[in-house]
């Protein structure tokens, strides 16, 4: 079975850009995290002398908040990564072609 060089490059593009998609994605969770993160901040802020359940709610979203953010942050990084291998496998598939 032989497949076409035009179905090769448009499984390439398709794939590409689903990863591009999906690294944007990640950036909002990202964002969201952030806001989260905050929040937290917030919390800790207002409520440090106040109430000790909205201080321990401050300091639980601010930790859970910065894990995910480092752990989202590193997906990227490795989706960008896998994003530049894909692109140089086309292109070498490309100069053989």
């Amino acid at each position: 079975m032989t497949v076409s060089t035009d179905n090769i490059e448009k499984a390439y593009k398709i794939e590409i850009l689903f990863q591009e998609r999906m690294i944007r994605n990640l950036q909002h969770w990202q964002s969201i995290f952030s806001l989260l993160t905050g929040v937290g901040v917030l919390l800790i802020y207002f409520f440090k002398n106040k109430n000790i359940w909205f201080l321990g709610s401050g300091i639980a979203l601010c930790v859970i908040g910065i894990l995910v953010i480092l752990t989202v942050g590193y997906a990227i990084y490795t989706g960008k990564k896998n994003v530049t291998r894909v692109i140089e496998r086309y292109e070498n598939a490309e100069k053989k072609a």
